[in-house]
């Protein structure tokens, strides 16, 4: 894998533009790496999941060979559970609980890799797994990097927006050529987070009606009139921000506020009191045509809202 490319798409007010990565000011150039290196880890868990799951069932973590051997290393799974359990909110579910450095060592262990993942990956890595581990690892350090705030040089940036979207592009064109790629190729919602530190994956690409969280009996997160409530979502960064339109609406009030873009922030009044108050976010491509029926996809979200 070589870096020849050095410039990206970026979007602007009059529409999508190359530039070379040197001239983008330092928070969008983070902004555009954080995306590429979240959506690859999305891909690689939905990847992990779906395969373990088809050879081991739902609780692969623990599954055993034959020979009584385990499938996947203790320490993994021993890890995930405990992370977990400390951020129930954070990860629902243990894949969800795997981070780069652990996704690594599922995807590129020899056994596992020769009997699942290969097929997936062999269009970014053709000399296999090690090939596969020597490239994934060298995103660790930037990954930490964009994590913790910190800076990360040019060079760093095209490794980071190569090998993942290299990656991604084999795991979605072996999606594809078994028939599981997307019936409808629109932009989809990939992740949410809230001002009450909620943040959830949306790790299935082909839903074919509105996600749904529910966040109204969450006990430690309350909500109540004076509180600005801020609800931001991730849509598939392989889609240019300029081909779809985000649009959100309070859907049981009877004062609606309608706002565009990828973040809502509302202050809560009296009005808003309710023991289900929901929002509902729209993603339309501007396309003629819509995956259901209006726009390509939807989440709602939904709260309680106690009054004064």
């Amino acid at each position: 894998m070589v870096l020849l490319h050095r410039k990206i798409l970026c979007t602007s007010g009059t529409g999508t533009l190359t530039v070379p990565l040197y001239s983008l000011i330092e928070k969008d150039l983070r902004d555009h790496c954080k995306r590429a290196i979240e959506a690859l880890e999305q891909w690689m868990r939905r990847l992990i999941d779906q395969k373990l799951t088809e050879s081991y069932g739902a609780n692969y973590l623990d599954a055993t060979r034959p020979n009584g051997d385990r499938v996947i290393n203790k320490s993994i799974a021993t890890t995930l559970a405990a992370r977990m359990a400390q951020e129930p909110d954070r990860y629902p579910t243990l894949i969800s609980a795997a981070l780069l450095e652990d996704e690594i060592s599922l995807l590129c262990n020899p056994e596992l890799y020769k009997e699942h993942f290969i097929d997936a990956l062999k269009g970014a890595f053709p000399l296999g797994n090690e090939e596969a581990r020597t490239f994934l690892e060298r995103l660790i350090p930037s990954r930490n990097a964009l994590s913790h705030a910190n800076t990360i040089s040019v060079h760093d940036a095209y490794r980071v927006l190569c090998y993942s979207h290299d990656v991604i592009q084999s795991i979605k064109d072996y999606y594809k050529a078994v028939n599981m790629g997307r019936e409808f190729n629109v932009p989809t919602i990939i992740r949410v987070t809230d001002s009450l530190g909620h943040d959830r994956p949306l790790s299935d690409p082909n839903r074919t009606a509105a996600a749904a969280l529910d966040f109204s009996r969450d006990d430690k997160h309350v909500l109540r009139c004076g509180d600005t409530l801020s609800i931001e979502i991730e849509v598939d960064p392989t889609f240019d921000a300029s081909t779809y339109e985000i649009k959100w609406q309070i859907a049981n009030t009877n004062n609606p506020t309608v706002q565009h873009g990828p973040k809502f922030v509302l202050p809560l009044e009296e009005h808003h009191v309710a023991a289900r108050f929901s929002v509902v976010c729209h993603v339309t491509s501007n396309a003629k045509w819509h995956k259901l029926g209006t726009h390509d996809d939807q989440i709602d979200i939904d709260y309680c809202v106690l009054p004064p």
